[in-house]
């Protein structure tokens, strides 16, 4: 349901004033007064303005103290802080945010479908830029959760930007928490339906407003901002960084104010001092909602801006702050202490450091006069018990910040899952604060990125980008012979929601799966000794094949570099080098034999034709006996004796050896 608004819609420039026109002398805007409507929009900042002041007039402290300062300065101390809340609010913002969390959309399309493989891929490439910038937003995430641990929280705005490439990606922009002014009276600045937001532009960002004349800017009054200030102005004061103050350092830019809301109506940008009116930006999302969120680790029912965690130890850091400088001065004291000299005769000691008092007794004794209470005797176990009870306030200990503050854990097994299972409690609420923040803003990118997209038919991923498209399910004939795919982002212009895997801000998925399967191993393995004593083959083969099975998935899980060796040797005994040579060895193996098979099949095969034939012969000689044998011709072996063959005169046959010869 839409919500009404107390000023009329604002749809054209023209609305904002009264007589706008452009001065045809020298190009700039003109106009009389502003419209009723435009007065109320800068009437409503103002008071949305005060309400946020008087609510974070003190929030400098805190933030003094988390950048390591002194908040309460003595004219003779030293005034260097201890530094112990700063180190908490960096170390506590580590054990937070580890890794960029794990994502998975929900919408109307199939994950394997083209369009939720394209889905996917624009919130991994262009939103979270995992494919380019990979710790991009592990960084944004750690710099937004040390400041809603210091303050209680951060404001972030995602902006589309367009690259030099020409691309559009999401930024994550981040809003000083002075510049953000939520509705009064919002009992959760979350979910407050109007928020004004402002913004420093520098001098080449306006030029390239005029220069390009970007859709949705007034030229001209863009033009007139510059003309009256022909420098960039100071920021104001409360809009400037604690490390740039003390360091004397005050930015420059133009001061604009964005009011954003979620009834439907135009986000206006508009000039506090002059009044005029620079950009109307249509809102886009189909529910009609307003892109300022709020990182809030702690919610506190009582305050709409969260609970601060360094505000809880203020009192205790300023006594460390205290004792250390006290501590600090003794000792310089000391390093140069006075001289008193014992026995002087009308002499006035000066106890000032390193002061002489002249003596005129010889027989005086002078000593250098030490100072040692016993504050300072025992500083290191005080302070060692100061900081275990400010890490006890915060209750977010990792096993570092415990053996600091005197209360670590042993260092066995049984220790260290007492700590790990301390940290998980501890960090539990505030990681699912930012894992639901983070998903907030990736489905308001991820949905205002297709809508603002709809004109584009066709998009040119890179050659990395297609291999994961491709690999991902992409169908690859949808793309042409330059690469190009066709896909009309109209369709993709829908609603999406995108949830964070649990857990995976401190722990990936991987990670998380490879510590399940170390718990399983162990227990496992240990009971193989019994299941051995069962006497049931089975049983143990089935352990053995359980045991087998996560020992490879815990090498898939690795991310090792040779885990498919690993793997390899796991199940054949070889890696895949020396499995190629054995299968190559093989396959020549086998072409030589088959080879040798030949030569055998046909060798076999010629034998057999001789012995045929040698059959044929011996057939054929056998006929030709019986058929001299029939002639009457005698075929006795001749004498050996003789050099003449017999002649049987009586036949008149000549040799018959000669008539075989003869009639073969």
């Amino acid at each position: 349901m839409a919500v009404e608004l107390e000023c009329g819609p604002i749809t054209s420039f023209d609305d904002w004033y009264v007589d706008r026109k452009e001065d045809v002398r020298t190009g700039l805007l003109e106009y009389r007064s502003l419209s009723e409507d435009g007065m109320k929009v800068r009437r409503r900042y103002e008071d949305f303005k005060r309400e946020m002041d008087a609510r974070c007039q003190d929030f400098d402290k805190l933030e003094r103290l988390a950048d390591g300062e002194v908040i309460s300065p003595k004219t003779d101390l030293p005034n260097v802080s201890s530094g112990e809340t700063a180190g908490l609010v960096r170390r506590m913002a580590r054990n937070l945010v580890q890794n960029t969390p794990n994502v998975e959309i929900l919408n109307q399309f199939d994950d394997d479908s083209a369009f939720g493989i394209m889905a996917r891929h624009i919130l991994l490439s262009k939103i979270i830029r995992s494919d380019t910038y990979s710790n991009d937003i592990q960084q944004h995430l750690f710099a937004s959760t040390k400041t809603a641990l210091t303050v209680g929280f951060d404001c972030v705005i995602p902006c589309l930007v367009q690259e030099a490439d020409k691309t559009w990606v999401m930024e994550y922009d981040t809003i000083h928490y002075r510049d953000v002014f939520p509705e009064p009276g919002a009992k959760d600045v979350r979910k407050a339906t109007e928020v004004y937001v402002r913004r420093y532009m520098t001098k080449g960002e306006l030029m390239h407003i005029i220069r390009d004349n970007v859709s949705g800017w007034d030229v001209l009054a863009v033009k007139k901002m510059l003309h009256d200030r022909s420098s960039a102005p100071p920021r104001r004061r409360e809009s400037t960084s604690n490390t740039d103050k003390k360091r004397g350092v005050t930015p420059e830019g133009y001061e604009v104010i964005t009011w954003y809301n979620s009834a439907g109506a135009p986000f206006l940008t508009f000039c506090p001092i002059t009044g005029m009116l620079l950009r109307i930006e249509k809102n886009k999302h189909p529910l009609k909602e307003h892109p300022v969120f709020f990182l809030i680790l702690e919610k506190d029912n009582q305050h709409p801006l969260g609970k601060s965690q360094v505000e809880l130890i203020m009192g205790r850091q300023e006594f460390q702050d205290l004792m250390h400088n006290g501590a600090m001065k003794l000792w310089y004291r000391n390093i140069n202490p006075p001289l008193l000299g014992y026995g002087a005769i009308n002499a006035v000691p000066n106890l000032s450091p390193g002061k002489y008092t002249s003596i005129s007794n010889p027989n005086a004794k002078i000593e250098a006069f030490e100072v040692n209470t016993q504050t300072l005797m025992q500083y290191g176990s005080l302070a060692q018990q100061n900081l275990g009870s400010m890490i006890g306030i915060v209750g977010n200990a990792d096993q570092q910040m415990a053996t600091q503050a005197g209360n670590g854990m042993s260092a066995t097994p049984q220790g260290v899952e007492a700590q790990q299972a301390m940290v998980d409690i501890t960090t539990n609420n505030y990681q699912k604060a930012i894992e639901q923040f983070f998903s907030h803003y990736c489905s308001y990118a991820l949905t205002i990125y297709f809508q603002e997209m709809k004109g584009f038919n066709t998009i040119t991923p890179s050659a990395d980008a297609r291999v994961q498209l491709v690999n991902a399910g992409m169908d690859p004939e949808l793309f042409d012979n330059d690469g190009n795919l066709s896909m009309s982002f109209s369709d993709l212009a829908v609603q999406y929601f995108v949830r964070c895997i649990p857990g995976s801000l401190i722990e990936m998925e991987d990670e998380k799966q490879l510590r399940i399967l170390n718990q399983l191993f162990v227990p496992l393995s240990q009971a193989m000794p019994a299941l051995a004593q069962a006497q049931n083959p089975a049983m143990l083969a089935n352990a053995a094949a359980a045991l087998q099975f996560i020992m490879l998935q815990e090498i898939e899980l690795s991310g090792a570099n040779r885990s498919e060796d690993l793997r390899a040797l796991m199940l054949t005994g070889n890696t895949p080098e020396t499995q190629a040579q054995i299968d190559e060895k093989e396959a020549k193996e086998a072409s030589i034999g088959s080879v040798m098979e030949l030569m055998l099949t046909g060798q076999s095969d010629v034998a057999n034709t001789i012995a045929g034939l040698q059959e044929q012969v011996s057939a054929m000689q056998q006929v030709q006996t019986a058929l001299l044998e029939k002639l009457g011709v005698s075929n006795a072996p001749s004498d050996p004796t003789t050099n003449n063959p017999p002649n049987d005169s009586s036949s008149g046959v000549a040799n018959p050896d000669m008539v075989t010869s003869a009639r073969a």
